[in-house]
């Protein structure tokens, strides 16, 4: 997210522009949830280690 004007979602193959005032409101909502959710320093390490271990 630049602005209110413009939210750039970058894929693997492409990079979209988003630049519609109604759906560019729908990136910060979700932006939110996503952050809600995410994880830091010894609980995201705690948890990466146990992703490592499923692999092997």
């Amino acid at each position: 997210m630049y602005d209110d004007t413009l939210v750039s979602v970058e894929f693997v193959s492409a990079e979209v522009n988003i630049i519609q005032p109604s759906e560019i409101t729908l990136y910060p909502k979700v932006f939110e949830q996503l952050r809600g959710m995410a994880v830091y320093g010894a609980e995201a390490r705690a948890l990466s280690l146990k992703a490592i271990e499923a692999l092997r």
